[in-house]
Parts: C-alpha cells; structure tokens; sequence
C-alpha cells in the first residue's frame, strides 16, 4: 500500500513537472511559430532517438552523468537535425536533471497545444489494426459528431477480441467483444443470484 501511495506521489510530481516545462516549451515555439512541427520533433526524438538509441534515456536521466555531458551528447545527436527551440529546450531538461519527466512533457504539451487549437483528444483503440482509409473515416466521422477538430490517437489490444474503444476526455465508450461479455457475465450471475432468492423464498412458504 505504501509503495503504491508513494509512486502515485511521484507521478503527480511527474505531471506537475510535465505541465511546467511543456509549457514552456509551448511558449517558445509559439513565439517561434512552429509549434506543430517542435511537437511533432518532440514525438520523433522520444520514439525515434531515445526509445531506439541504447543507453541514450539512461545516460540523460542518471544523475551520475555531468549536464554538460549531457548537453554535448544531444548536441552530437540533434544538432542541425532539429529546430533550434527543441534542441535548446531539451538542454534545459538536461541540465535540471528532469529527463525522466520526458513522457510527462509530452503528454503535456500534447494536452496544452489542443486545448490552445481547440481540439480535442480522442483516444481509438481496436483489437486488430485498421487501415488509413478506415481511420479518416474514424477520424471525420468524429469530427462532425464533436463539431471540434480531433487529435485521435491510434492503439491496438488484442484483448478486446473485437470492437472498438474510445475515450473522449475523461469517458470511455467501450464497444468491444469483450466489454459485452463481461457485461453477459454481469446479467448471468445477476440472474442466478435471482432465481436462488426465488427458490428460497418459495421453499419458505411450503413450509
């Protein structure tokens, strides 16, 4: 229980963090006037450098590592490959020691870039991948219910057997296989639980 209380706390000293430096790297490429592409460069330096170059997420988070060790290394791995807001954001992180805040940036900066375009987030996930002409089906039909432009986010759970699941904002729309039939199950044992009552009941009265 206290590990689990005690990790709760620092995910949210995660997010507040998060918040704060994605804003300020907002701030800057709104400025800049590129604020789309430094979150999609964003998206590409932790999917593409960091969740592929070994030890590069290690040796940025470990507070072991000099900053300007760290500083020279996205030097050497960024340089005059992306924009100059990313780059100098991403040696202040280093510098702070805050890369293991990284997914908690982004996250944030995804949150706070819709809420400035007014967009919405939109979360699809299917048990099978889908393919592009399916999703900007998903993707207009959502528009015109939502009236807003969406940022949908696209995942795949075998576990959900079929169907679909989304989340709008806080709520989930679950339609998947497995939903009903935890849902079948649910009606089941409800009305076992029902009938045993019955018989009860009725064996009450005979006597």
């Amino acid at each position: 229980m206290t590990e689990a209380r005690d990790k709760a706390v620092f995910d949210t000293g995660k997010q507040y963090l998060g918040a704060v430096y994605g804003k300020a790297l907002l701030g800057a490429a709104e400025q800049a006037g590129n604020a789309e592409a430094v979150f999609d460069e964003l998206n590409s330096f932790v999917d593409d450098v960091l969740a592929k170059v070994e030890h590069l997420a290690s040796t940025l988070s470990s507070p072991r590592v000099a900053a300007e060790a760290k500083t020279a290394m996205l030097d050497k791995a960024l340089g005059g490959k992306t924009s100059v807001e990313l780059l100098n954001f991403l040696k202040v992180v280093a510098r702070h020691g805050r890369f293991d805040c990284i997914e908690a940036i982004r996250q944030a900066v995804r949150q706070q870039l819709n809420e400035l375009r007014n967009r919405v987030e939109v979360s699809f996930c299917s048990a099978e991948p889908m393919n592009q002409d399916s999703l900007d089906l998903v993707l207009n039909r959502l528009k015109a219910v939502l009236g807003k432009d969406v940022d949908l986010q696209v995942d795949v759970d075998p576990e959900l057997i079929g169907g679909v699941k989304l989340r709008i904002g806080d709520t989930v729309y679950d339609a998947s296989v497995a939903n009903r039939l935890v849902r079948l199950k649910d009606e089941l044992l409800s009305k076992t639980g029902q009938q045993l009552r019955d018989n009860l009941d009725r064996f009450a009265s005979a006597d």
